[in-house]
């Protein structure tokens, strides 16, 4: 019984899903002015443009010199604006390592660096700010996390 019920009831919304959807985009059939009452002489008969001025309409002056234009959005980049430096100093990039396995946010000299052991696991998401989207290296005698392109 409650299976046969539950059928049933199913089977009660489809009609009344379909007569509301129906209705949200079924088109106005009375006049779009409220004041005027349905079937008017008004409703039935298009309106004229108003009439137009024999004055020409005053335009705005045209600016001559060079305005500033907005800076057009060139995309999301995921990396640092510029190197992130560490105390640690450095000679060439193999001098530095990344200061944890995973995520690392910042890069330091390789003996300080944690090493990743066999169990260790990474999350898959991405850190903009991190060894992630950035290389660890050597930037003017310290190690560095290093943006792509420098």
């Amino acid at each position: 019984m409650v299976e046969a019920t539950r059928h049933m009831r199913r089977d009660l919304w489809i009609p009344v899903a379909v007569l509301i959807l129906g209705a949200c985009s079924a088109p106005a059939s009375g006049p779009t002015d409220p004041t005027e009452p349905a079937g008017s002489p008004a409703s039935a008969a298009p309106t004229a443009p108003p009439p137009q001025s024999a004055a020409p309409e005053a335009t705005a002056p045209v600016a001559t010199g060079s305005a500033p234009h907005p800076t057009p959005f060139t995309g999301f980049k995921c990396q640092l604006p510029e190197p992130k430096l560490s105390d640690d100093p450095c000679t060439a990039d193999g001098d530095c390592k990344p200061s944890v396995p995973c995520h690392a946010p910042a890069c330091v000299a390789a003996a300080k660096a944690q090493p990743a052991t066999p169990d260790t696991m990474c999350t898959r998401n991405m850190v903009c700010d991190s060894h992630d989207a950035n290389r660890c290296g050597c930037y003017q005698g310290r190690c560095a996390l290093i943006p792509p392109g420098m």
